[in-house]
């Protein structure tokens, strides 16, 4: 970044490809935001958890999954208790946004919220985690094996699916530059259709831009710029997928304000030429 009056750019590539995929880990509280474009499912395994999806903070209860589209930058960011700094054990699952467009016994108004960007909580079975521990031995084992846990995940989402919900409370503000990190992605996320500035980020926590560039990179993983530019390809993706608007409404409705930008930046990010993108889905 240069002046702190300059409009934001974004350098970094979009560096995760997850596909179908499950595993269990130990996710350190202050990982980096990231995004991939996979529905991801996350089940906080003995506890609760924080997650940061698209600049809000939602609490994932023990006994619940958390389920979103993963286009939106997220990170696992706490434990619901107190907020000590631990690392966050979660097993993780995501199937490619694609297949899941694809299960015709899906509700409708199910993929309709993840793509409008909702975070949404299921209510985790009691062998929930002994399936999770299951498909992550056996993802990638085989195609048998593969084949079978695609279907049981299928199965499992299209009956959970009916009962989802967004998750009835919000975590209490955190305090300090971790509570000026989060309302300015938070601002981001609202905000990202209009063309911005680093000093108009930086307003929002009351901070020098220097500073606030600092502040968020810190305590997100990424720099402001880089946030925005996620945002901005996670909304031209929900478009391609469910409008017929041409790309260069596309480009100006996501926030880019020209298409060469626009088409720049989603190849770099997705991989593919925005038509390839929409083809693709179709």
């Amino acid at each position: 970044m240069s002046a702190p009056s300059s409009r934001i750019r974004a350098t970094s590539p979009l560096e995760e490809r997850f596909g179908f995929a499950c595993g269990l880990s130990s996710v350190p509280v202050m990982a980096r935001a990231h995004r991939h474009d996979d529905v991801e499912v996350v089940l906080p395994l003995g506890g609760a958890a924080v997650l940061d999806h698209g600049g809000t903070a939602y609490g994932i209860g023990a006994h619940e999954c958390g389920v979103f589209w993963a286009g939106l930058p997220h990170r696992l960011a706490d434990t619901d208790p107190g907020g000590a700094g631990e690392d966050v054990s979660v097993a993780w699952l995501t199937v490619p946004l694609v297949d899941v467009l694809a299960w015709h016994g899906l509700p409708s108004t199910f993929a309709a919220e993840l793509l409008r960007g909702r975070l949404l909580t299921l209510a985790a079975p009691a062998a929930m985690e002994g399936s999770m521990r299951t498909w992550s031995r056996e993802i990638g084992a085989s195609p048998t094996l593969t084949r079978a846990a695609r279907l049981e995940v299928e199965a499992f989402l299209t009956r959970a699916a009916p009962t989802a919900r967004p998750p009835e409370g919000l975590r209490p503000t955190p305090s300090g530059p971790a509570a000026a990190a989060t309302a300015m992605a938070s601002f981001v996320s609202s905000h990202y259709r209009d063309p911005l500035s680093v000093a108009d980020v930086a307003a929002v926590a009351h901070l020098h831009p220097s500073t606030a560039a600092a502040t968020f990179r810190r305590h997100l993983g990424v720099t402001i710029g880089d946030y925005l530019a996620q945002c901005r390809t996670a909304e031209a993706q929900r478009l391609l997928i469910s409008t017929d608007a041409t790309t260069s409404e596309i480009a100006l409705r996501a926030g880019f304000g020209s298409t060469s930008r626009f088409y720049a930046r989603f190849v770099q990010d997705v991989g593919m030429p925005p038509a390839a993108y929409r083809r693709h889905l179709g």
